[in-house]
């Protein structure tokens, strides 16, 4: 499969497609990913590009192969290489000192086994902004994407995960996983231009996260950034939160939200490919089921968010 892939070249799907105005707001979690690829996918092959991408950690990673307009990319790595150590793996951590391993990730990869096509991300119609979290200040960074290459340390910063990751360096700044400071990015989005707000989640409804089991070694190893710290000890707080706020905001229209109908349990360093590509599908098949809701969505006229209490 990967070698098919390798050697076509196709266009990319956002050639000669018109331009939704709209953000596409991508949640992280790791392998989870996958159901959003498969989302992006449905979206790739149905000619719906939109605007903007903002993606956190996994939602990234997708979001960098969307704008490039690569369909398929995302699936095809992630189902080849979950089993290779050098990819995502504790024994990449204990190799490298980080669990997605940057230079098989960011560089073999892209560059040697399954080049990516940089000219085209550069030439998209779509902004991408990736989100990471400053370790001294505690808040999130958002930064925009003007060169696939130039700007790639936002996206390992963006994907690379506390306690398994090294500390990113950029631009004066200490970055790592932007899924502590802003795990759902729609406040973000809301302040943009953009009237339209597809949120793509990697969690179902039911999901509720509980105060972080490691953050006595969480508090450790980052004793150095208290406000850093504090997002961590909080964050169980600020993502139930947005988490019950999604579902008022998707019903009174003013955004759309495709999420797994069911539990995930694909794991966060999920080995089986079969597992991976099964969540592929269902992400798929959901983006299909929604696809009707989500054009009148896109077609009526914008309905204003209006705070409601969590």
């Amino acid at each position: 499969m990967l070698e098919d892939f390798a050697t076509t070249t196709l266009p990319p799907a956002w050639e000669n497609s018109s331009i939704t105005n709209a953000n596409l707001v991508l949640e992280g979690g790791a392998m989870r990913g996958q159901f959003t690829a498969g989302v992006l996918d449905y979206f790739m092959e149905h000619k719906l590009i939109c605007k903007r991408v903002i993606g956190v950690s996994a939602g990234a990673l997708c979001g960098y192969n969307y704008v490039a307009g690569e369909i398929g990319r995302t699936c095809v790595i992630n189902t080849t290489f979950c089993t290779d150590p050098r990819y995502l793996s504790l024994q990449s951590y204990v190799r490298t000192g980080n669990a997605m391993g940057r230079n098989f990730s960011f560089n073999e990869i892209p560059n040697e086994l399954y080049p990516f096509n940089y000219e085209n991300f550069n030439n998209s119609p779509i902004e991408l902004i990736t989100v990471a979290s400053n370790l001294e200040t505690g808040e999130a960074d958002y930064h925009e994407f003007h060169d696939a290459e130039a700007d790639l340390d936002y996206l390992i910063a963006s994907s690379s995960m506390p306690l398994v990751s090294q500390i990113v360096e950029v631009d004066g700044k200490l970055l790592l996983d932007g899924g502590t400071c802003d795990s759902v990015p729609l406040g973000y989005s809301l302040i943009t231009d953009a009237p339209k707000h597809i949120v793509v989640l990697t969690q179902d409804a039911g999901c509720t996260k509980g105060s972080n089991k490691l953050m006595a070694l969480m508090m450790q190893r980052y004793h150095k950034y208290p406000y850093y710290v504090e997002r961590l000890q909080n964050r169980h707080f600020d993502y139930n939160r947005i988490y019950r706020a999604l579902p008022k905001l998707h019903d009174q229209g003013s955004i759309f939200v495709i999420r797994p109908p069911e539990p995930v349990t694909v794991s966060s360093m999920e080995k089986d490919p079969e597992k991976l590509f099964a969540l592929w599908e269902q992400g798929y098949q959901s983006a299909a089921a929604a696809w009707p809701a989500l054009q009148a969505y896109l077609a009526q006229d914008v309905v204003p968010v209006i705070p409601t209490p969590a």
